[in-house]
């Protein structure tokens, strides 16, 4: 019997682009069918939910997140947990910087909004500076974010206060294995807001969308393509090498849709593919596992404009120049399970951009962040873990202590 089920199994990822096309092809066909109404709205309950305890969510997993690399990693990766630290935070904001560029050429949305005077360079640094202090004064999720990550690492640092932290990082492992736990629902869920997007919004919801995922695949893709070449150009990693960790890395992550699920395959091809250390290996890949979510964040900036323009709520790449900086930050602890950047980060959209209505907003991005925008967004999270560890142990050694052995030992291993 239990041979049986495991045949019918099918994986997560074709369940949720599946119930996906479902959805939308209901909300098409039926938008003013009652049934088809109450299935959207059952798909509604969940996101309310998480909006209301979102702030109780991002301040334990930031905690834990914080509490938990500087109690289990910081004496084992020694100088290595500040330079990975470094280049994940350095690398997320190259990154949204990136896609913001891409936005500008893509979309057409005005640099500022009409009757707005356009500031100049220092002013619009001001801006965003005074705009994101008012924001952090005000709003208790950004107080969450900032206050998380500076109690969790100041638990973790005093002695006396080390219960707190291992209480953070409990609390922390139990958010997760709850939203682990009901990952099942996630398709079902998909599902049910889909049918809201053509039912509110008719065709131009599903162009809009269409729209949304063809753009996070473009610009992924090429950040990518960009990350290989990097990873060529500045460290002794060949083609073969790069080739070989991209073909077996880049389709699970793709294939899975969360980071947490990619951990395992991912360490391997860096050890065998790549030809990374294992020590290289295991603490760049574990650390970005949980502190990279570059692509997410990218697509977190595309599905924005989205469902600003689904809901009409005027937006401007200033107003996107100023998410660049809460974005990152949450990045750096979203959940690496199928849509969690979702979940977790569009409610701080929310806030920055002053939505009337959090819940329709929140609902309509969770849809819209869904199918396969979290697949491309996880190949192009997970692959940059490895890049990452190339340039630790061939551009770093010895802040790493590591030897030229090391370098013979991969060119051995290449070869």
């Amino acid at each position: 019997m239990a041979k049986g089920w495991s045949r019918l199994y099918v994986p997560l990822p074709i369940r949720v682009v599946g119930l996906l096309i479902v959805g939308l092809c209901l909300g098409l066909a039926f938008p003013k069918n009652a049934i088809v109404k109450g299935l959207y709205i059952s798909g509604t309950y969940f996101p309310k939910t998480i909006v209301t305890f979102a702030a109780f969510f991002i301040f334990f997993l930031l905690a834990a997140a914080m509490a938990k690399l500087i109690l289990f990693h910081k004496e084992r990766a020694g100088k290595m947990f500040g330079l990975i630290l470094t280049m994940y935070v350095v690398m997320g904001g190259i990154s949204l910087v990136y896609a913001t560029a891409w936005i500008s050429v893509l979309s057409d949305i005005p640099f500022a909004l009409p009757g707005q005077k356009v500031p100049g360079v220092g002013a619009w640094v001001a801006q965003v500076g005074h705009t994101f202090a008012d924001v952090l004064s005000q709003q208790p999720l950004l107080q969450a974010l900032v206050g998380a990550m500076l109690i969790g690492w100041m638990c973790a640092k005093i002695p006396a206060l080390r219960p707190i932290a291992y209480g953070f990082v409990t609390a922390g492992d139990w958010i997760l294995k709850f939203f682990k736990k009901l990952l099942w629902y996630y398709p079902i869920m998909i599902g049910c807001l889909a049918i809201g997007i053509p039912m509110k919004f008719g065709v131009k919801g599903i162009a809009l969308y269409g729209k949304g995922v063809l753009w996070v695949m473009i610009i992924t893709c090429v950040w990518v393509v960009l990350m290989m070449t990097a990873c060529r150009i500045f460290t002794k990693r060949t083609w073969k090498q790069i080739l070989s960790y991209y073909g077996a890395v880049w389709p699970t992550g793709f294939g899975t849709g969360g980071s947490y699920d990619t951990l395992a395959i991912n360490i391997i091809s860096a050890e065998q593919d790549l030809g990374l250390d294992e020590d290289v290996a295991e603490v760049s890949i574990v650390f970005g596992t949980v502190l990279n979510k570059n692509c997410s964040t990218m697509s977190v900036l595309i599905v924005t404009i989205i469902c600003a323009k689904l809901l009409n709520i005027p937006l401007s790449l200033t107003e996107i120049l100023m998410l660049i900086p809460p974005v990152m930050i949450l990045g750096l602890e979203s959940p690496g399970i199928p849509g969690g950047a979702g979940y977790f980060m569009s409610p701080i959209v929310a806030v920055m951009l002053n939505v009337p209505d959090h819940a329709i907003w929140i609902t309509t991005f969770v849809a819209c962040y869904s199918g396969l925008v979290p697949m491309f967004s996880t190949a192009g999270n997970t692959t940059d873990d490895g890049v990452v560890g190339a340039l630790l142990q061939d551009c770093f050694p010895r802040l790493i202590g590591k030897t030229k052995g090391g370098d013979t030992a991969a060119a051995a291993h290449a070869n």
